[in-house]
């Protein structure tokens, strides 16, 4: 196995994941570390979320490599509050920042191009590593609800609602 990159390119962007990388998605998410904070993995996850015109796969590119993807759900809802679903960075990629640029531009992208109001996601209690992001980036904690793949197990709720712009004070 290859250890974390340490040589991080500096042309990062995301994207539209399309049809042809989901083999790849299935692979970024079958790494150490990862499936046993994911609920179902798998081709046929991806195709369905692929062709769920409520959801959009966002795939992380850093140079010409997928390094790795984000699941955006809840597109349509009519109260525009919006789930990021899956964020999973690629094992030989971690550590580099990756995440925290995926994860910031998904939050971005939720809001500018599909009209969020308010972006949410569960996390399960030992992804610390996950959590400490996630709160840094200003998501709130905001309840639990029941892991539908543990039946005595929980996750957490986390919110971020954008601050309004503050307007200088006139004196």
């Amino acid at each position: 196995m290859a250890p974390p990159t340490t040589d991080v390119p500096t042309e990062f962007g995301v994207r539209p994941a399309t049809v042809d990388e989901l083999d790849a998605l299935v692979g970024i998410e079958q790494g150490p570390e990862t499936t046993r904070y994911l609920g179902i993995t798998g081709l046929a996850y991806h195709e369905r979320a692929h062709a769920d015109p409520d959801q959009e796969q966002i795939v992380a590119e850093a140079g010409t490599s997928v390094v790795g993807f984000v699941v955006l759900a809840g597109l349509r809802r009519p109260d525009r509050v919006v789930e990021l679903r899956r964020i999973v960075v690629s094992h030989r990629h971690r550590g580099a920042g990756y995440g925290r640029r995926l994860f910031r531009a998904a939050v971005d992208r939720a809001y500018r191009v599909h009209g969020a109001r308010q972006v949410w996601l569960d996390v399960k209690p030992d992804n610390t590593r996950g959590r400490t992001l996630y709160a840094s980036e200003g998501f709130m904690p905001d309840g639990t609800i029941p892991d539908p793949m543990c039946p005595d197990g929980v996750l957490l709720l986390m919110r971020h609602t954008p601050q309004p712009p503050t307007t200088p004070r006139q004196e």
